[in-house]
């Protein structure tokens, strides 16, 4: 039922003050909200652009485009480049955005399209030479270290004698190096007998070496003057 509203003879009704609609108002950068949802665009940006990037992260290694064999030498005709993504794992390979020297040779196979370890690249020399176990005296052995450069020498079989004896010792091989000394050179029983010592020997020597191991010839390995890394001194 609506209320009746009276007024007094001679005066006006009393005013109503009018409404006024709340408006919204645009946010500042005090919002919490704005601030945070501003953040997360910026991390998805940055995160985007970090993926773009890693996918294109990659380094050139060297490949080999045919069979390779040890012993010949390396050019670049026989190496292509390829893009991997490795890691920590990049440095066991050939950095293919460098150039192979002169005198690189391969001192082991390596099939075609497998990438090219760093190992499998050397010089002449590591590429040619060869290890040989050469018999020595057990205790000479002790004075002998792998990297030693030693002078190969031999006393050869003195085949008119009667019994076991020898000839002069004679200069069979200069500054050949020591590539592995037998462990047990220095443990229990050291001393006894002979140890075969693996040496290094040019490839244009090693036919001799074998010749007077299979002669059973006495070979004396005696470090260099200008080396002293195997006698302690």
């Amino acid at each position: 039922m609506p209320v009746a509203t009276s007024t007094v003879p001679g005066t006006s009704p009393p005013s109503v003050a009018p409404r006024t609609a709340r408006r919204l108002q645009r946010p500042g950068w005090r919002d919490l909200r704005l601030v945070v949802g501003v953040l997360l665009v910026l991390l998805s940006v940055a995160g985007g652009t970090r993926l773009v990037s890693s996918l294109d992260d990659t380094t050139p290694v060297y490949a080999a485009a045919r069979d390779l064999l040890p012993g010949q030498p390396v050019g670049e005709d026989d190496l292509v480049t390829v893009p991997v993504r490795m890691g920590q794992q990049l440095g066991h390979y050939v950095d293919g955005s460098a150039p192979i020297q002169p005198g690189t040779y391969l001192v082991r196979p390596v099939g075609e399209g497998e990438l090219v370890p760093a190992t499998a690249l050397g010089t002449a020399r590591e590429a040619l030479d060869k290890t040989v176990g050469v018999p020595v005296d057990s205790v000479a052995a002790r004075s002998l270290a792998t990297g030693t450069v030693v002078d190969v020498w031999v006393s050869r079989r003195d085949g008119e004698a009667v019994g076991e004896a020898y000839l002069e010792p004679e200069l069979l091989l200069a500054g050949a190096v020591v590539d592995t000394v037998p462990a047990e050179t220095t443990g229990l029983g050291a001393g006894l007998g002979r140890t075969a010592v693996q040496v290094v020997v040019p490839a244009d020597e090693v036919g001799t070496v074998i010749a007077a191991v299979d002669q059973e010839a006495r070979i004396t390995l005696v470090p260099s003057p200008r080396d002293t890394s195997g006698s302690g001194r």
